[in-house]
């Protein structure tokens, strides 16, 4: 065991100085009580810290009795959630953990001692403990050395580690993403030894880890890991496809849509908009198979035929493989359908046909992306043009001030006639036909060529007698 004295010499946030009582509370009950995992790491980084959780000798029931507002989170692995004011802390009996259920969890566990407790955890940077009363880091596993080193370890025998669960293969490229750190060479070869295995965690958590890397200021760098650590390729083949997939030089200097789509996503900045992330990591998944090749003159050599179109429904396959709400494949999957259609918003669109587009209910959502798309696309002087998504803006800003609610709501949703009105005036049951009528009315209306409901009809007259 090292221990060091550490003394955090600034002013408490609200967190702290919760999680400062909780340890003080249970010390002076005779209960040895520290702060552990990420919060420690990221205090001894500097870095600001949530989510502190307590580890304790406390069993649950003594936790709960010295903390009436308080219930169980996790019987059978002894935690319990304390509430302070609108915080909430998960307070944990040391524990070992005995046998592997399901690479997730282990079979059962034991109460023990602080040692044991920081040996089942997963890298040595989260194995460390930290107490704020005597202000002592205490490090078991030598975490502090690791730190020092700026290196992602695994605790004890890495494949241990990683059998327990499985999920650990991309905590480990999302934790040396996150904090710059280099994996360390054992841990590395395992994470590669064992990449294929990371298909057998369910779908949701592959998804929660997956929106977390991507939520990384340097969320390109964990997508690198992940492919140099062969992960990428079992979770998401659709994205490694993109590589070598050439591009217009033209518009394109940066190089094959795997690096459009790289530095996209780095340049979204600082973000907690998981949609966008999404529909920038895939909104051009379809070009490998879209890829043309034209010799016309003024005409680009290299072309995507509807690559919109087919990667917003490549994108609707992945996010429901991921378990996605149907709401957020919906507005991921709509931004990505209509990122092409910014640039013809410019070009021989009907001023309703961009009234439509730019009143959109998701519309911040398509500029995001346009924004990010356009960033990263360099031309042949090492610089983007920005014009179409500035000129997109005005557009926007435009039809926001100028549209009417009842115009905005006609727009968004055409119901000069409804399914009722087709089915009597053309003299057909209900069925496909009937929304495929209906869809050309809204065309018509979008174009300028109707207005009204009686010219709706009169159309669906016309429409009878071809």
């Amino acid at each position: 065991m090292k221990t060091i004295n550490f003394k955090i010499c600034r002013t408490l946030t609200d967190e702290e100085s919760a999680g400062f009582e909780i340890v003080k509370k249970l010390q002076e009950k005779k209960f040895t009580t520290y702060w552990a995992g990420g919060a420690v790491r990221d205090l001894l980084l500097g870095l600001p810290i949530h989510d502190i959780d307590i580890a304790t000798s406390a069993k649950p029931d003594e936790v709960k009795e010295i903390f009436p507002d308080s219930y169980d989170r996790g019987k059978s692995f002894g935690v319990v959630a304390v509430r302070v004011g609108d915080m909430e802390f998960e307070i944990a009996t040391f524990r070992k953990d005995v046998g592997i259920a399901d690479h997730r969890r282990p079979e059962e566990v034991e109460f023990s001692e602080p040692e044991e407790d920081a040996k089942r955890r997963d890298f040595t940077v989260n194995g460390i403990f930290y107490d704020p009363i005597s202000e002592t880091i205490i490090d078991y596993v030598d975490g502090l050395t690791d730190i020092k080193r700026r290196q992602i370890r695994f605790i004890g025998e890495a494949q241990e580690r990683i059998n327990e669960d499985y999920l650990r293969l991309m905590r480990a490229a999302r934790f040396s993403a996150r904090l710059d750190f280099n994996l360390e060479k054992n841990t590395k070869t395992a994470v590669m030894k064992n990449a294929s295995k990371i298909i057998e965690i369910s779908a949701e958590r592959l998804r929660d880890e997956t929106g977390k890397m991507l939520l990384l200021n340097n969320r390109h760098k964990a997508l690198e890991l992940m492919d140099e650590l062969g992960l990428l390729q079992e979770i998401l083949p659709e994205i490694v496809q993109l590589k070598a997939v050439r591009q217009p030089v033209e518009f394109h200097s940066e190089g094959d849509v795997w690096n459009h789509t790289l530095l996209a996503l780095n340049n979204i900045g600082e973000t907690d908009n998981e949609e966008l992330v999404w529909a920038c990591l895939l909104h051009d998944s379809a070009k490998p198979e879209t890829i043309g090749f034209r010799a016309e003159k003024n005409k680009t050599s290299i072309t995507f035929f509807d690559h919109d179109i087919k990667s917003a429904r490549k994108a609707e396959e992945i996010l429901a493989r991921f378990r996605f709400s149907h709401q957020f494949i919906n507005r991921v999957t709509w931004a990505i359908s209509q990122h092409m259609r910014i640039v013809h918003a410019f070009t021989g669109m009907s001023e309703r046909k961009q009234k439509k587009l730019f009143v959109d209910a998701n519309i911040d959502l398509l500029l995001d992306l346009t924004k990010a798309d356009l960033s990263a696309s360099i031309r042949p002087n090492g610089k983007a043009d920005m014009t179409l998504y500035k000129n997109a803006l005005k557009l926007r800003k435009k039809f926001e001030l100028e549209s009417s609610e009842e115009e905005k709501n006609q727009i968004k949703k055409f119901d000069l006639v409804d399914g009722k009105d087709i089915m009597e005036k053309m003299r057909i049951p209900a069925g496909p036909e009937v929304g495929r009528i209906k869809n050309e009315l809204e065309r018509a209306y979008l174009d300028g060529k109707i207005n009204t409901k009686d010219e709706a009809l009169k159309l669906l007259g016309k429409l009878r007698c071809i």
